[in-house]
């Protein structure tokens, strides 16, 4: 067993160590080669200029879809890939194209699909803070708010999923 034990750590001993200069070149070498550097200096100065409600997630859309797409709408700080997928949602649901669609259709719809994201009881608490037209009536930005609020929970991932399952 002894002689086990010599051979792991004369193994050990065969390797060399890197020089840290060497190491911080080669740290330095993978940063250039992917970009990295001019990647976090534009996250940060994103950060600073635009302020997004949810600087986490920005970070996140960012990387995931470029800034362009993660610029967040400063009233619901919804990014701009999901605002434009919102966007497409509620057009398909209003078939009559008036730019208005029912409190209760929207009720509806959400307790079918934003139920596999939120338990019935979040569902119900976020519609009771909901302040539709007196004509129960629901525009765009209304809409967007409610949609901001759900989506919030999810992953980029899971959104695109509810997208896809809410626009067959």
């Amino acid at each position: 067993m002894s002689s086990l034990t010599a051979a792991s750590v004369r193994d050990v001993d065969k390797l060399l160590a890197l020089p840290d200069s060497k190491i911080a070149q080669l740290d330095k070498d993978y940063l250039d080669k992917h970009g990295i550097e001019l990647l976090f200096n534009n996250l940060l100065v994103d950060l600073v200029t635009l302020k997004p409600l949810d600087p986490i997630q920005y970070i996140i859309d960012s990387i995931q879809y470029g800034q362009e797409y993660s610029k967040q709408d400063p009233k619901t700080g919804l990014p701009e890939y999901r605002k434009d997928s919102l966007v497409c949602i509620f057009n398909h649901l209003d078939k009559a194209k008036l730019g208005r669609i029912s409190f209760k259709g929207l009720e509806r719809f959400a307790s079918k699909f934003g139920g596999e994201t939120l338990g019935q009881e979040e569902l119900h608490s976020i519609f009771k803070d909901f302040n539709p037209h007196s004509d129960n009536l629901i525009d765009l930005d209304q809409f967007l708010l409610f949609f901001a609020k759900v989506s919030r929970t999810i992953t980029n991932y899971n959104f695109e999923e509810l997208v896809k399952n809410m626009l067959v």
